[in-house]
């Protein structure tokens, strides 16, 4: 049997401060956007916790 093990790449990262309170039952969103472009893409997620405004974030992206 063999084992196929997925490569992750770190694309990148940005932290950001949130600014608004956000409880972990609520939806959260993140767009991806290329500058040049109408285009993007938004992923929703619950937090797994609640935030309050200010808390700092870090969002990072990785290819897999």
């Amino acid at each position: 049997m063999t084992e196929c093990k997925e490569r992750v790449v770190k694309l990148g990262e940005v932290q950001s401060e949130i600014t608004a309170d956000v409880k972990k039952t609520d939806d959260l969103k993140v767009r991806l956007q290329v500058g040049y472009s109408d285009k993007t893409k938004e992923i929703t997620f619950k937090p797994s916790e609640d935030l309050k405004k200010g808390d700092k974030v870090k969002i990072t992206v990785e290819k897999v």
